[in-house]
């Protein structure tokens, strides 16, 4: 590796200094490491296994639903809730602005068309004036329908 960019690596670590306080640190007592032998020792230590049946189970009673599926991340929950939702091919999503790379990689997924839309200051939620204003630019309504005017296509 080129010793320069060793050294920025070296300068962008060093500049969090010694009260720097992770996002997540994990930690691990004595039930989790038991727990996480465990599973390891089983062998499936992925999506499936006694312990993700006993998490889906306990969350389906917990929540009261006759079923729970566990994923192995937000990216996969949001790709299931679109795709439960309906969401197609070509669809058109709304969606904050503020957000993370998961919610436009789970619309494009289903090769559906992100659009992102101002969020309010105070809750960092969509914001109505922003969304309006946007629609108002982007869409007319024909025959008591949505339709995109650049591409024509409407909504449901």
């Amino acid at each position: 590796m080129n010793k320069q960019w060793i050294k920025f690596i070296e300068d962008v670590k060093g500049m969090y200094g010694k009260d720097f306080v992770p996002l997540h640190e994990p930690t691990f007592n004595d039930k989790e490491v038991e727990y996480v032998t465990d599973c390891i020792k089983t062998g499936w230590v992925s999506s499936v296994g006694s312990y993700v049946t006993r998490f889906e189970e306990d969350l389906a009673k917990f929540v009261g639903v006759k079923r729970a599926v566990a994923v192995v991340n937000g990216t996969a929950a949001l790709h299931i809730a679109l795709k439960v939702a309906g969401v197609e091919v070509n669809d058109e999503v709304l969606m904050p602005s503020l957000t993370f790379i998961a919610t436009a990689n789970a619309v494009s997924y289903l090769q559906a068309i992100p659009h992102f839309v101002d969020v309010e200051r105070n809750t960092l939620g969509v914001d109505a004036i922003a969304l309006r204003n946007y629609l108002e630019e982007i869409s007319e309504v024909r025959n008591s329908e949505l339709f995109n005017k650049q591409t024509n296509k409407s909504s449901y």
